[in-house]
């Protein structure tokens, strides 16, 4: 039963991220079980880690639905933070130092080691490495204003399921992209800083769009027990 659990919650997980199903659309447990060709149980516990994960909602009179994430969201989550957060890697390279420089190379290090690792757990292991680099960039700027506006986006759901549907070479150019920010951070030089991560983060939203439209047009998976 484990084994399709897990499998039936990465098929829907990947139809959720990919925009299969509609903002707001039921999850009913009868049809997807159906659909998959397995029993209702590891649908019901699909379902309960998509909504422990942000992707899903549960309401006693609506059943599970799809989070409400449109594209006008998902645009203007990654302008805020293309804003914001080239402002906080300017500040973090003028006030971070060699202390912060030497923190991101850790966590790039550590990137890379997962990357190279690869496996199954990679997706999650890159999303805590992912916001650990991109909290320590906010730590760095100094600025307790950004923290509180920045905060909440870093970690959002759409966020953090792009790290699901990235490919080895998208994974890679994201930690070039961490590395000369690094680099940036080092030479104390805020506009660079700033630029890099405008790079980063416009090239990580047109990434997402993409693979969301090619997993919104592939055929559906079936899971067997």
């Amino acid at each position: 039963m484990a084994a399709a659990a897990d499998k039936a919650y990465e098929v829907l997980k990947q139809r959720v991220i990919g925009g299969a199903y509609a903002p707001g659309a039921q999850l009913k447990e009868e049809h997807i079980a159906r659909e998959l060709e397995i029993s209702r149980t590891p649908v019901r516990v699909a379902l309960k880690r998509l909504v422990e994960d942000g992707l899903a909602t549960a309401d006693p009179n609506r059943g599970v639905r799809v989070a409400e994430w449109t594209e006008v969201d998902i645009e203007e989550t990654f302008d805020l933070r293309g804003m914001l957060e080239a402002h906080a890697a300017d500040l973090a390279a003028r006030r971070g130092g060699e202390a912060l420089a030497e923190r991101l190379d850790a966590l790039n290090e550590q990137m890379a080691r997962a990357i190279t690792k690869g496996g199954a757990a990679l997706p999650e292991r890159l999303q805590q490495i992912n916001s650990l680099f991109h909290r320590a960039v906010l730590d760095g700027s100094g600025s307790p204003r950004l923290r509180g506006m920045l905060e909440g986006l870093i970690d959002m759901p759409i966020v953090i399921c792009s790290h699901y549907i990235s490919t080895l070479q998208d994974k890679q150019q994201s930690l070039q992209h961490h590395r000369d920010l690094a680099a940036a951070v080092r030479a104390g030089d805020g506009e660079l800083a700033r630029q890099v991560m405008q790079l980063h983060l416009r090239v990580a939203a047109h990434r997402f769009k993409r693979q969301r439209l090619a997993l919104s047009t592939a055929t559906p998976s079936k899971v067997k027990p």
